[in-house]
């Protein structure tokens, strides 16, 4: 049996051909697709050593330099939660300040492996000085706007290896003060007759 062949399919041959010769400048364009709004943020960058937020982060590192051009060399660490109360732009004023009112506790961590310091703290007449020195230091937070907190606390360290004292405090049972370390006595770290008290941290 014998296939006829179409006399049509040259012409489509050279219709194609003519198509695909005219298309040699044609370039496919691929459009690019506009990128959804990513929304802003605040800048929360901070660093993790003075607190555990934005604004208790700053706060932190102000006592801090506070202390050292009074030259008590304490290292200053400040937790304050909620936490996420203080994930705000600290260059708006308003919302640094409803950040440290929202705040409902404070942890507060002084160190120190500066002998000068550590010797003022011991030459506080007796532990309740002492006390009264990390009442200060609650104090000072209240007075930068850490006004409704219902329970704080102070940690003292002398290096890293020794925790001297802890202050609590809780607006139903007021202060507790203890000291870890007998305020090493029988050590050599201990300070003479002419050492200065460390001077009130507000």
């Amino acid at each position: 049996m014998r296939l006829r062949r179409s006399p049509l399919r040259p012409l489509a041959l050279v219709l194609m051909a003519l198509v695909l010769s005219g298309c040699s400048d044609f370039v496919v364009v691929h459009p690019t697709p506009t990128p959804e709004p990513v929304p802003s943020l605040p800048p929360i960058g901070f660093n993790h050593r003075y607190g555990n937020n934005p604004v208790a982060a700053a706060d932190g590192l102000a006592f801090e330099r506070s202390l050292y051009s009074s030259f008590v060399f304490w290292e200053v660490g400040l937790r304050a939660d909620p936490q996420l109360a203080g994930f705000v732009d600290r260059t708006d004023h308003n919302a640094v300040v409803q950040a440290r009112a929202k705040t409902t506790t404070i942890l507060v961590s002084i160190a120190t492996e500066r002998l000068i310091t550590i010797q003022g703290m011991l030459a506080l007449p007796g532990d309740d000085a002492q006390k009264q020195y990390c009442i200060g230091i609650i104090d000072h937070f209240r007075s930068v706007g850490y006004t409704n907190i219902t329970k704080a606390s102070v940690l003292v360290f002398f290096t890293e290896q020794d925790e001297h004292a802890g202050l609590e405090w809780t607006a139903a049972g007021g202060y507790t003060y203890k000291v870890y370390d007998n305020d090493l006595r029988g050590n050599s770290i201990r300070p003479g007759p002419k050492v200065s008290p460390l001077p009130s941290p507000g």
